[in-house]
């Protein structure tokens, strides 16, 4: 039995990967693109191109979206919302949770089986299971895409709530961004003594590999809610990232990237919890 024809809107790098992986696996593909040069390739291959949104829209049930950001996305799609009636709408654009329940909304006002995605991965990847492909939203639409979307890589459904693939997705991105900022304020630093990066950063690979497994004691400190189970304190860590704040300062690197660890902590140690567990910072994160 052949597979169910798919349409994938906006061929930058991640989608031509999508649209390519997809008419290898069998799917009819129809695919748009504001810049019609970058459908040439995929024609030639065997893809249909379309000439407008309206007509990619009116050739597949299942229609996916790889535009810039979410308001090409809402761009895109409102002209057409009565040709996307019935059909089912998994958006692979980046946007934020706020953003991703917002299209939702307006899908649901449509008639529109809308399912909201985030893809963990690099356009290489997509095709390989080590590419995770974070999607929630509407269960109808997830039902539909689903044998689709795992032809592109490892498929989880994080629930109902379309905002949540995109919270995940940004939660763990903000995860990388720290550490990687941590790699360049390390490597800052020792290159003022003359000490490659390529040095510094294999030894970063090396201290935190060791260090990455701590994380689950530090997430049944967060869990348990009570922040006094005798391990490094508040007061202890303010002295440990002063020190570090310090050494930055005296190499004539900037603690721009430290500073506000610190100030979480200062603002701990004022309101009486200098004896808590340092982890007790992530009280301080939530906008109140």
């Amino acid at each position: 039995m052949s597979e169910p024809p798919v349409t994938v809107l906006g061929l930058g790098a991640m989608g031509s990967a999508i649209a390519t992986r997809l008419r290898e696996t069998g799917h009819a593909t129809t695919v748009w693109n504001r810049t019609a040069a970058r459908i040439g390739p995929h024609a030639e291959a065997g893809a249909t191109a379309a000439a407008s949104i309206a007509e990619a829209v009116d050739a597949s049930d299942l229609v996916l979206v790889v535009l810039l950001d979410h308001a090409g996305v809402r761009e895109r799609l409102e002209p057409v919302s009565a040709e996307l009636e019935g059909k089912t709408v998994v958006n692979l654009t980046t946007t934020t949770p706020g953003q991703a329940r917002e299209t939702a909304a307006w899908a649901a006002e449509h008639g529109i089986a809308y399912l909201d995605g985030a893809i963990m991965a690099v356009p290489s990847m997509i095709g390989d299971q080590s590419a995770r492909l974070l999607y929630s939203g509407d269960e109808r639409a997830h039902a539909a895409a689903k044998p689709a979307l795992e032809s592109l890589g490892t498929v989880e459904f994080e629930g109902t709530d379309a905002g949540l693939a995109s919270l995940k997705d940004m939660a763990l991105l903000s995860a990388m961004d720290l550490m990687v900022l941590g790699y360049v304020q390390a490597i800052a630093m020792m290159r003022t003594v003359g000490v490659p990066a390529v040095t510094t950063a294999e030894e970063v690979r090396a201290w935190l590999t060791r260090m990455l497994p701590h994380g689950r004691e530090l997430a049944a400190i967060v869990d348990g809610g009570t922040y006094d189970t005798g391990g490094q304190s508040v007061d202890f860590d303010r002295a440990g990232i002063a020190s570090l704040i310090t050494a930055s300062r005296e190499q004539g690197v900037r603690a721009d990237l430290l500073e506000p660890h610190r100030k979480l902590l200062d603002e701990l140690a004022a309101t009486g919890h200098g004896d808590s567990d340092w982890v007790r910072v992530i009280e301080r994160l939530t906008i109140h």
